[in-house]
């Protein structure tokens, strides 16, 4: 789950939300390569390099000698030790501009690239500080081998970005850009970027329509990617096929949009949320009405990866990082940063025997095999649009009826009979005898299942490596799917655990691998997301909850138990008393409301851990009782007892604002504010409901002496009282160990 201030989380349940859609878009040379920039001589601190960084900011305030930035008021700061700016300062000329603003001599600065095969736009982004200046006289020029082949010469121009189209030039290889003016006295020439291309970004009143599709799936037996759709308003025919004029032939694959949706908050400001980098597909566009519209076609960084054929290294990578630091390479050097492995996988050895085993192969297949040996799932992250592999994780977002649109739907999901992976051994030397053991059989969830899957996975070389994919695999086979169809949330991301309130009492969790945020008649709505409750990775699990306190004894042969410890839950407190009341004696006002209402009950702290045993190991069990529930307004309810199993304790864990997930058996435990709250699962009680409004009048009575009126409150109806919260559950503790192997 995006994380998200606590003005999001309401404004996203609210029952009226504002929902706004924002796109960034970059059409430029996908290849382009960087070279040193060109320019007049600099001030010290000036960072050309920063010209083409994407960081369109303006410059920092520092304090310098142009007249009027040395103020001792706080406006300007001291430049800090060898002019290192930490934030970017982008280009600073040296020479200073006369009193009417013109530089001595002109002022230039050149983007030099290679790789741009088409050029028919340019953005030029200037301070947006208003102590800055712009370029109030210039000259621009796209050049190919010293030869300028489009000038534009601007007067007058007080803008903070100018975009210059209507032009093309093949091959180009620098824009220069030559200042003869300053829009202010005794300043330098600053220059924030230089963008070889169209930098813009678009709002819901530039996009006709909007849609996204994220999905993912953690068996990497396939690899599902995301998708999006948008159209844009072309009235302007900047995007005609038919317009020689236009920037329609500089649309090309690999190109980004990055997609935001957000919901303004109560104090009117909007909080976005990234809903990834999208990149133009082959050929994905289309228009009609007389291409008063253009409709894009995008996919994420993995549905540019999924079917691209893999061209190796000279030296074959050995780590999942590796890995994805090779196939991200495959879409050209601006993609070489765009992958992120989590730390703790990042050096597990992934291995090839030779480079034959990956020649020919698409960039899929790599994908899916490094991940399935290494225990984690690929996907395109929404925050940072990178190509990701992580572990499951067990965290998500609080679902209820109340922002769905219909009771959600669950079905059984997909079973599997059998695994059979064919192991990728190294060559014996010639002449000697094979003797190993070339395949090996793992047991599905279900053994009438028809469906039966075969793993050549070049990675995957021991019996144990083939157990690690074969959990991987199994999180997606058995169980259940749930599939719901609601308002939305661009916060929640592909692989949640989300938790379905589903009434006052039960909850159910399941793991999110699909869902789609899409704007219909202006209100994002009908929003339809799968979640699958699989319970194929535990299958060699058994599991028990013990809700009372006694004594648990493992069964034999069982020497590592997994156990998840959880302390009663709080109690809800009491709400306020409604009101009725005349605020000022002298007014014939009577002001009443309802009461707030009380506070939630937090859900126990959750201890979880893996645990060596000794053979049939008894352990004391004492289950904490729930916190009872507060009578008094402003009082909380009381803290649950501690729950503990032999020397462990929930004393010892955390809270979990959600609840805490066991995803194999879809239970939720340690939820907050629970209306009903079941024994055994450690959810706390909800706040008490406020009383109703009183009513009355306000009668007059009497008049002052200086004859101003004086009145007294009349009460018709007696405002309720507050309700009491709900007591919180007691505790719990839950046991899982994997089944002895037959021997």
């Amino acid at each position: 789950m995006i994380e998200s201030s606590a003005a999001y989380c309401q404004a996203a349940v609210a029952d009226r939300r504002r929902t706004y859609v924002r796109a960034v878009v970059d059409i430029s040379g996908p290849d382009k390569v960087f070279l040193p920039v060109e320019a007049s001589p600099e001030a010290p601190w000036s960072r050309p390099e920063q010209l083409h960084d994407r960081n369109f900011n303006p410059p920092p305030r520092y304090a310098t000698a142009e007249p009027g930035r040395a103020v001792p008021d706080g406006s300007f700061s001291p430049f800090p030790d060898g002019l290192q700016s930490p934030e970017p300062v982008g280009y600073a000329g040296e020479a200073l501009s006369g009193a009417d603003g013109v530089f001595p001599s002109p002022q230039f600065a050149a983007l030099r690239f290679e790789n741009i095969h088409i050029l028919q736009t340019v953005t030029l982004f200037f301070s947006s500080d208003p102590t800055d200046g712009v370029p109030e006289d210039f000259l621009l020029e796209v050049r190919y081998n010293g030869t300028a082949y489009y000038r534009a010469e601007v007067t007058g121009n007080l803008e903070t970005a100018r975009v210059f189209d209507g032009f093309t030039v093949w091959d180009p290889d620098e824009i220069r850009l030559t200042v003869y003016k300053w829009s202010l006295p005794g300043r330098r020439f600053r220059l924030v970027e230089i963008f070889p291309g169209l930098y813009e970004e678009w709002s819901g009143r530039q996009l006709a329509s909007f849609s996204v599709q994220q999905q993912g799936q953690f068996s990497c037996l396939s690899l599902p990617y995301g998708t999006a759709s948008i159209a844009m308003d072309n009235q302007s025919r900047r995007f005609e096929p038919r317009r020689k004029d236009g920037i329609f032939q500089s649309l090309e694959a690999r190109q980004d949009v990055d997609l935001y949706m957000g919901f303004q908050l109560p104090g009117g400001a909007v909080e976005y949320k990234r809903l990834g980098l999208f990149y133009q597909a082959d050929d994905g566009w289309k228009t009609g009405d007389n291409s008063l519209t253009m409709k894009w076609s995008l996919v994420d960084i993995v549905g540019l990866l999924v079917d691209r054929t893999f061209l190796p290294p000279e030296t074959l990578p050995t780590t999942l990082a590796g890995w994805f630091e090779a196939v991200t390479l495959q879409l050209g050097r601006v993609f070489s940063t765009r992958w992120y492995v989590d730390p703790d996988y990042a050096d597990m050895p992934v291995t090839a025997n030779s480079v034959e085993d990956v020649t020919g192969k698409k960039c899929g297949d790599i994908i899916r095999w490094a991940c399935q040996v290494s225990g984690t799932w690929p996907r395109a992250d929404a925050e940072t649009g990178k190509l990701t592999a992580e572990p499951l994780w067990k965290q998500g977002n609080q679902i209820t009826l109340g922002n769905l649109e219909k009771y959600p739907v669950m079905k059984a999901n997909e079973s599997i009979s059998t695994l059979i992976f064919q192991l990728a051994l190294p060559p014996l030397p010639e002449g000697a005898e094979d003797n190993r053991v070339k395949e090996l059989v793992i047991p599905g969830n279900q053994t009438a299942s028809e469906k039966t899957v075969t793993v050549q996975n070049p990675f995957i070389h021991t019996a144990e490596q083939a157990r690690t994919a074969a959990k991987l695999i199994l999180s997606q086979y058995g169980g259940n799917q749930i599939e719901t169809t609601g308002r939305g949330d661009p916060a929640s991301e592909i692989g949640d655990v989300d938790t379905i309130w589903l009434d006052a009492s039960n909850a159910t969790t399941a793991r999110r691998i699909s869902q789609t945020l899409q704007i219909q008649n202006g209100v994002l709505q009908g929003c339809q997301s799968t979640l699958l409750q699989a319970d194929g990775a535990f299958l060699y699990e058994e599991r028990v909850v013990v809700k009372k306190s006694g004594s648990w004894q493992a069964p034999p042969g069982v020497e590592q138990i997994f156990v998840v410890i959880g302390q009663g839950g709080q109690g809800g407190s009491q709400g306020q008393d409604g009101y009725v009341r005349l605020p000022k004696a002298t007014e014939p006002v009577v002001e009443s409301g309802y009461g707030e209402n009380g506070a939630d009950g937090h859900g126990g702290k959750i201890w979880f851990g893996t645990i060596h045993i000794n053979p049939e190991q008894t352990f004391e069990v004492q289950i904490g009782r729930g916190g009872a529930k507060s009578h008094v307004y402003g009082t909380p309810g009381k803290e649950g007892g501690e729950t503990s199993f032999g020397p462990y304790s929930s004393a010892s864990g955390d809270y979990y604002p959600t609840g805490f997930t066991d995803i194999n058996a879809g239970d939720c435990f340690g939820r907050t504010g629970v209306p009903a709250p079941v024994g055994g699962t450690g959810d706390g009680g909800k706040g008490g409901a406020g009383g109703t409004p009183g009513d009355g009048e306000a009668v007059h009575v009497r008049d002052t002496i200086w004859g101003k009126p004086i009145y007294e409150l009349e009460v018709y109806v007696e405002p309720g009282p507050g309700l009491p919260g709900a007591d919180g559950a007691n505790g719990f503790v839950v046991i899982t160990w994997d089944k002895p192997e037959e021997k």
